[in-house]
């Protein structure tokens, strides 16, 4: 007797654990591709040569759920969304199969990621995927501020002189103090040393 009710918590503890989990995906040459959807954009160049031989790739380009066609929220297995959409734990219920989500991009506040989790629905992001724009558009920025290019151009565009050239400052030789120690940080040190700009890190973020 003791041993049975020692398998009857066992089995409620599985059964508890595995609430959330949904069914195993089904593939192979027996059952059709498994179906993952670019939820809120229509450019899949990037995905579709990665995944033709394993799944099959749908675009809906929705700004939400309501706009997401019924085969998707039937079928799909795996999403990749940006940041124009949100998936809050009344849309993540929508979905009838959905495994994973890729968030293309460093966060994922755009995501219901407790109740998903509840769901069986892992929750991916990309956190470098943007690493070397952002230290191009930082360092823009600073040659900016240095050489005054946005003032000039404005002075050019208004028809008068640009004058006090001695506010356009050189680069070189310059400091500049970087504010945590992350991919983006250190992408930005190495193109700042080449303009003979000499980086002093920060570990504070």
């Amino acid at each position: 007797m003791a041993l049975m009710d020692k398998h009857k918590v066992k089995r409620q503890r599985l059964d508890r654990i595995c609430e959330g989990i949904r069914p195993p995906i089904l593939n192979g040459p027996l059952h059709p591709r498994p179906l993952v959807a670019l939820l809120d954009g229509r450019d899949c160049t990037v995905e579709m040569p990665v995944l033709k031989d394993v799944a099959t790739v749908a675009f809906c380009d929705a700004q939400s759920t309501q706009e997401i066609h019924e085969k998707v929220l039937n079928e799909a297995v795996g999403a990749l969304m940006y940041h124009t959409i949100t998936l809050s734990r009344d849309d993540l219920d929508k979905f009838k199969g959905l495994r994973i989500i890729v968030r293309i991009g460093s966060g994922y506040d755009n995501v219901d990621i407790k109740a998903a989790a509840e769901l069986g629905i892992a929750v991916c992001n990309v956190p470098a995927s943007s690493v070397e724009e952002t230290a191009d558009t930082a360092l823009c920025l600073i040659l900016n501020l240095y050489r005054r290019v946005t003032w000039m151009h404005q002075a050019l565009r208004e028809g008068t002189r640009a004058s006090s050239v001695e506010q356009i400052r050189e680069v070189a030789g310059g400091a500049a103090r970087i504010r945590g120690r992350r991919s983006a940080s250190s992408a930005w040190a190495g193109r700042a040393r080449r303009w003979r700009c000499g980086p002093r890190c920060s570990a504070s973020a």
